[in-house]
């Protein structure tokens, strides 16, 4: 950061107007200097960690909390959303009619019946099935042909039964284990199975769930009229050479709609041959965050920027002067209402309502305050007009990207779990079965019984596209 190059000279400072100005100047070199001395404090607590650490001696220890505890936060600012909470139906298995009293303590086994009633009690049973299968080969007397005994689909040439293959699926992408702790449930209920042979089961269930995964890629971006997208990374370990390879895991997708995509680079080139495809370029809104990847080389025609990231821009300022806070406060106040405004017009979108928001917009882009770093910060704002905007020209679109942080959780967790993946075979399974698994959640699809009729072959893909709506459809 380069200081402010102030020429101040107090003998010429003739008038109150040219007083203020110089404070003004000194104010915001007040806010460089502390920032300036905010990072050279946690550069030096580096330093300091790493020379102990050379030393091998016991530092001071940092505990996550306090490490990574960041110093705005955008909780409290979002509106909150309200609505009815859905109870999901119970289904009943079965029926039992409980035993009555027949003979009072008494000795009565006269009985006046008061009411009846009914109570809903769940239960779980993980019940084993080891099948020995017996068969017979049996000789034509006619014409000599050998015929054996006719096998279940989906058993022959297999050790374990198609359920059980399809669960291993399920316990791993779905219920998060690792094959270590599939293995030891396994084990604990009678089935001997092997760590190594569980991650082989998955893979080749992953090699059958092609079909349903070209699928989303095909008609599932087909019938999208706008899509998020996000990246986080993950890890490769190439197994030969025990080298770690740095990937990026990207998602698209919107409310009914989660496709996975694990690629080398993160960039806009990857994004728009690799990740998109034509058909999303073509027609697709993108709504992302401004990260380098979605800025102006990337293809698409019509953007929207996250507004909550762009808000949060704003919220890393950490002015040192209380009239400079006061000023960011009330900036970012302005904002979450903008914010509101904003999610109110795709409900009702109005040539009214749209005119005040981009005089809304150029207002508070255009403002100069005494923060000069708070004026910079809504400059790059106002720079950004077309995409941040993209709104009002196609009601309804999303403003924010919460979707696909959402959606890619599932994938962090799996990742910190399992330490990422370990070959080309371990990416294309882990991009399968999170497509399709958080896909058929969003369709409200049995995910067992989905994963199991694919893999199976006795379920047709479509029916992970069978929901969407006139907003999704493209006209």
């Amino acid at each position: 950061m380069t200081l402010l190059n102030l020429d101040i000279d107090p003998e010429k400072i003739k008038t109150l107007a040219e007083a203020k100005e110089v404070i003004k100047q000194l104010l915001n070199l007040i806010e460089q200097l502390s920032s300036q001395m905010t990072e050279l404090f946690k550069q030096n607590q580096e330093l300091k960690a790493e020379n102990d650490r050379l030393k091998k001696q016991a530092g001071k220890p940092i505990f996550k909390e306090a490490a990574g505890k960041k110093r705005y936060s955008i909780q409290g600012y979002l509106p909150k959303q309200r609505g009815k909470k859905t109870t999901k139906q119970v289904v009943l298995d079965r029926h039992e009619q409980l035993p009555e009293v027949k003979v009072c303590g008494c000795g009565s086994s006269e009985f006046v019946f008061i009411r009846t009633w009914n109570k809903l009690v769940q239960g779980l049973l993980i019940k084993r099935d080891n099948v020995l299968y017996h068969g017979r080969d049996k000789r034509c007397a006619r014409c000599g042909k050998i015929h054996g005994s006719i096998m279940p689909d989906g058993v022959a040439g297999h050790q374990f039964s198609p359920e059980l293959r399809s669960w291993l699926s399920m316990f791993k992408y779905e219920c998060r284990m690792s094959e270590k702790v599939i293995s030891k449930f396994l084990s604990g209920i009678g089935v001997q199975i092997s760590s190594g042979h569980i991650n082989q089961i998955i893979l080749d269930n992953s090699s059958k769930l092609t079909q349903g995964y070209s699928h989303l890629k095909v008609w599932g971006l087909k019938l999208s009229h706008y899509l998020h997208s996000d990246a986080t990374g993950i890890t490769r370990q190439v197994m030969a050479t025990g080298k770690r390879l740095r990937q990026h895991l990207n998602f698209l997708g919107h409310q009914y709609l989660s496709l996975f995509k694990i690629t080398a680079k993160y960039n806009s080139f990857t994004l728009t041959t690799n990740v998109l495809g034509q058909r999303a370029v073509k027609k697709a809104i993108y709504i992302s965050d401004d990260g380098s990847p979605n800025g102006e080389k990337l293809l698409i025609k019509f953007k929207q920027l996250c507004w909550v990231h762009e808000i949060r821009h704003h919220l890393k300022l950490t002015p040192t002067v209380k009239l400079h806070q006061q000023e960011l406060r009330a900036i970012i106040d302005q904002w979450w209402q903008f914010y509101d405004q904003a999610k109110h017009y795709g409900r009702d979108p109005a040539l009214e309502k749209k005119q005040h928001l981009e005089e809304l917009f150029d207002q508070l882009t255009s403002r100069r305050t005494e923060y000069t770093e708070l004026t910079n910060r809504l400059k790059l704002t106002g720079r950004k007009r077309q995409r941040l905007l993209c709104f009002l020209d196609h009601p309804g679109i999303p403003i924010e990207n919460n979707l696909a942080e959402r959606d890619l959780r599932p994938a962090v967790i799996i990742r910190k779990l399992s330490g990422g993946t370990k070959s080309k075979a371990g990416d294309r399974s882990f991009e399968r079965h999170l497509s399709i698994i958080q896909t058929a959640h969003k369709q409200g699809l049995n995910i067992f019984d989905t994963i199991h009729g694919l893999l199976m072959g006795s379920l047709d893909p479509f029916v992970l596209t069978r929901k969407t709506l006139p907003a999704l459809t493209a006209s």
